[in-house]
Formats: C-alpha cells, sequence, structure tokens
C-alpha cells in the first residue's frame, strides 16, 4: 500500500530514527500544526475533512471515475515507478520510503517509516540471521538502513526496475554489507537460496501468481527461516463493503497500480502453506496506518481545490498525478465513509504476515 505522492505539495527531509522526541515534528513541518491541534486524538476518530460521495465527484470531474477503472488489470507497474519516482521524495519522503508510515498512537511521526524494518529486525535478531533478502526493495530505503545499523549480515536487495537498483546502488557504495540486484521475485535469480530471513514491504501487492511467489520465497529461505511480508490486503468481506467504499478501494488500488486489486490475506497464507512455510502471524495493522493515509489525504485535497493545481495534470507525467487519486481515497477505503463509526466498513486493510519454514 504504497504512499502515493501529490504534485501539489512539498515537504522537508525526513528525520534519522531517534532524532525526534516523542511526539515531536521537525519545527520546519508544515503539519506540525495540525498534528498539535489533534494531540492525544487518534486520527482515526476525527470527521472526514468531505464527505465520500463528495471526493468521488471531485475524481470524477477532474479524471473521469470511469476512465480511471477502465485501466483494471492493465500493466503499468513499470510506468507508474518511472513517472512517480520524484513526486514520492518530493511528498512522501525525501529520504526514500516508499511506504506507508506505521503510528499507533494516531499521530503522524515519520519515525512511523522506520517501524516496518524495525520488525525485520526484530526477526533477524530472533533467528541470528546472517543472509537478509529483501524483495522489491525498490530505492533501498529499508534495506539502506538496516546494512548500516548490522554490519555483520549481508543483505540483498532484489528489485525489477533498472533505475531502481541503479539508484540504490549508488547510495550502498559505502556499505560492504549491501547488494543491490535486478530480478523479479516470480523467479529469484540463482546464487540467492540459503536466506535466514525474506521480507517485502508494500510490494508484493504485484504478485500474479501467488503460488509461484511463494514456491520462490519457500525455495530461498534457510530452514528455519522467516518470511515478513507488510501489505494492503482486501478485507475478507470487501464484496460486502458499501459500494462507495469499494469503488474508493478500487480508485485507490488501480492509481497505486495495483491495477488487479489486492489479494486477501487467507490468498497469501495459503498459498504460503501450500509452499511448505507455517505462518505464525497474520496481523491487521489498519488503525496503525490511518495517521499517515490521513497526511496524505491534505494535499491531495489542496489539488483537487486549487485549479492551479489540477492544471498541473496537464503538464506531469499520469501516473504521476494520478496519485491524487490514491492520496484522495486512502482513509475512506480503510475506515469506510464514516470514520470511528464501530465496526469497520473499510474495504481494505493493512497488515502483517509472518511465516517460517521448517527445520
Amino acid at each position: 500500500m504504497a504512499g502515493p505522492p501529490h504534485a501539489g505539495d512539498l515537504r522537508s527531509g525526513d528525520p534519522q530514527p531517534g532524532t525526534l522526541q516523542p511526539g515531536a515534528l521537525p519545527a520546519q513541518d508544515p503539519d506540525r500544526r495540525a498534528v498539535a491541534a489533534f494531540a492525544g486524538d487518534h486520527a482515526g476518530n476525527r470527521p472526514f475533512p468531505i464527505p465520500l460521495h463528495a471526493a468521488i465527484a471531485h475524481v470524477d470531474r477532474v479524471f473521469g471515475v470511469d476512465r480511471v477503472l477502465a485501466l483494471e488489470g492493465a500493466e503499468i507497474v513499470a510506468r507508474y515507478y518511472r513517472q512517480s519516482g520524484p513526486g514520492y521524495r518530493r511528498v512522501h519522503s525525501e529520504a526514500g520510503a516508499m511506504h506507508i508510515a506505521l503510528n499507533p498512537d494516531g499521530r503522524f511521526d515519520r519515525r512511523g517509516y522506520y517501524a516496518q524494518t524495525d520488525a525485520v529486525a526484530h526477526q533477524i535478531a530472533a533467528t541470528g540471521a546472517k543472509r537478509v533478502l529483501e524483495l522489491g526493495s525498490g530505492t533501498g530505503f529499508n534495506s539502506l538502513h538496516l546494512a548500516a545499523a548490522q554490519g555483520s549480515v549481508a543483505f540483498t536487495g532484489l528489485d525489477l526496475m533498472g533505475h531502481h537498483v541503479r539508484r540504490s546502488s549508488r547510495a550502498a557504495r559505502a556499505l560492504g554489507n549491501l547488494n543491490f540486484i535486478q530480478g523479479s521475485y516470480a523467479a529469484l535469480p540463482a546464487g540467492l537460496d540459503g536466506q535466514d530471513v525474506v521480507f517485502g514491504v508494500e510490494t508484493l501487492c504485484y504478485a500474479r501468481n501467488l503460488d509461484t511467489v511463494a514456491r520462490e520465497i519457500a525455495r530461498t529461505l534457510a530452514p528455519g527461516g522467516r518470511f515478513v511480508m507488510f501489505d494492503g490486503f482486501r478485507r475478507p468481506d470487501f464484496d460486502h463493503a458499501p459500494a462507495d467504499v469499494i469503488t474508493a478501494a478500487r480508485l485507490f488500488e488501480i492509481t497505486t497500480a495495483v491495477t488487479a486489486g489486492f489479494w486477501r490475506q487467507s490468498d497469501w497464507t495459503t498459498a504460503l502453506e501450500r509452499a511448505g512455510l507455517r505462518v505464525l502471524r497474520a496481523d491487521d495493522l489498519t488503525a496503525d496506518a490511518i495517521a499517515c493515509m490521513r497526511r496524505l489525504q491534505r494535499p491531495a485535497l489542496r489539488f483537487f481545490a486549487d485549479w492551479r493545481l489540477r492544471m498541473l495534470r496537464h503538464l506531469l507525467p499520469r501516473y504521476l498525478v494520478l496519485n491524487a487519486v490514491a492520496g484522495l481515497m486512502g482513509p475512506y477505503m480503510i475506515e469506510g465513509a464514516t470514520p470511528a463509526a464501530g465496526t469497520p466498513r473499510g474495504a481494505l486493510l493493512y497488515g502483517l504476515i509472518l511465516a517460517e519454514k521448517p527445520h
């Protein structure tokens, strides 16, 4: 569930983990006042700035809902990441994070971008790992952070996009324990067997054949090795969510290049078990993702409200600008049309899967 960049908002750089006091944001952060105003109040308890039907109407007026939905099933991943890369750094995370920050207290803090790597580091420690493979490593944010902190562990980042590999390889020149290679997790390159930990952060949503990918992960893991997956998933009752919430979810999926739709967690756990792995956990972390999704909605709202920003859609690459749709729809599709309604009425969730290869 990669956090979408937007054309109408510029951000300052990310702090390194541990440089902020709890609950603090950099003084130059334009979101600071908004965050402070809701101190102690979980983001999911706040009303939405506009109702869902109005948000969908904005998308229809500017892009055409039917025209966006017509992209379902199209293969656009490579074009999406080529076009969206600059937006991710200027809006989402200047440090290179391409995923959702997790903030359990409901207040956005950029340290939440390290929640996924902290979880992976915990599994590295638990298994005494010496070899770690990241699937879909993007521009290297996760593996660069982990390798810098754990010099005795050999890390490999694998990504389908050549421009991602080139960029991350340049960033890793000073690290002797990190290597980036180009390849597909549907057919992992030779020489990667025996990994103690394999992980993927918001990348396996693009898999088209789960059994093939699950078998590749299982083959590559050493006995006793762990697989860690953070991603977006369709809720088990996706088809029974309100129609407008399903529309929001489909628009989000397409405009983050998951044009075939997110899988359900049960699809993945079943495939991993068929591949011979033992699923240890399958957690719903949606509440932790709400603050980041709400943060990304603000620049999207500015885009749709300001005709000068909307004009950028004629000047900037198509898939970069379409991220404004994902930013606008994000909170509705995970929280439902009405926040804090008790039983979640969202269509998508953010989750973790942890699996182990038996000895």
